[in-house]
């Protein structure tokens, strides 16, 4: 997917644009760190240390539970979040979160012929056990339907609303080869529904909870996601997107269960779509100081 912005000075994530790139779609708040009291958003990246550090930990349910109660507590201003703008887009700052790949388009698509408008994505923290950023969506704005390889994640609705639609991936002991697109996997749904903020923050594992899902930006929204381990190439987590086929007759315990079939999708995977555009944003919320 997109790839990391890194450094010129030492090759790490940095909270906000490469050098050059131009302000971002979203505004913030300057918040300063001259009094004692910590911010929220360090308190997440505390609990995330805690909670999925070192590398490798098997975070248990209740640690899930607890981080998962503290991230409905964030609110946009304890990210730096405090209204959203409209900038056209220039067409020369299309960036992404780490390893999440970008679309290609010419000029004409990218002036809004047909194509999903480009997101923000605002890095704000992210070590080898996790990382913390924030999607900033404008209006239709999609999210593709896409993967999360062996991870944990985390979302946070700050603001607006959204559609969200997720799968699991089963594995079907009998079903008819005819019956689905070469090498597609069969994928239940999870959750198709409209989340307006505030509301729960959801949760998804490796294997359940809707590890597959697509966003769509119902009004102007942020998602704030914790995501553990990040995406990365090197270590075979990589984002892989999918395109949904319908699924007729699938049989289940030998018996048709024709009423199931809106549940079932197959899933087949596709390259990065044409009109999936992300652009760095800058982080203007309260420093983390890494431990």
């Amino acid at each position: 997917m997109p790839r990391r912005i890194k450094s010129a000075e030492n090759g790490e994530p940095t909270q906000g644009f490469e050098r050059n790139r131009k302000p971002s779609a979203v505004k913030g708040l300057n918040n300063s760190n001259n009094n004692n009291k910590k911010s929220a958003v360090h308190g997440l990246y505390e609990l995330c240390v805690e909670t999925f550090s070192p590398p490798g930990t098997v975070a248990s349910p209740e640690a899930i539970e607890n981080l998962r109660s503290f991230l409905d507590t964030i609110k946009p201003v304890d990210v730096g979040l405090k209204e959203v703008v409209s900038i056209p887009d220039s067409g020369n700052d299309l960036v992404g979160r780490a390893n999440m790949r970008k679309g290609q388009c010419s000029g004409s698509k990218r002036a809004g012929f047909g194509f999903s408008p480009p997101i923000t994505y605002v890095h704000v923290y992210q070590c080898d056990s996790f990382s913390i950023g924030i999607f900033c969506m404008p209006p239709s704005a999609v999210l593709p339907l896409h993967n999360h390889p062996g991870m944990t994640v985390l979302s946070k609705l700050l603001y607006g609303s959204m559609h969200l639609k997720s799968y699991d991936c089963v594995n079907p002991t009998d079903v008819e080869i005819s019956c689905c697109p070469t090498q597609a996997k069969l994928a239940k749904t999870k959750v198709n529904t409209i989340y307006k903020a505030p509301c729960e923050s959801s949760v998804l594992s490796p294997t359940t909870g809707g590890n597959i899902h697509s966003l769509t930006a119902v009004t102007s929204c942020a998602v704030l996601d914790v995501l553990a381990p990040p995406y990365s190439e090197n270590d075979g987590r990589h984002c892989t997107y999918y395109r949904n086929h319908p699924c007729s007759g699938f049989p289940e315990n030998g018996n048709t269960q024709s009423n199931d079939d809106q549940n079932y999708t197959w899933l087949e995977e596709i390259e990065t779509p044409d009109d999936f555009f992300i652009r760095g944003g800058k982080y203007l919320g309260p420093k983390i100081e890494a431990r």
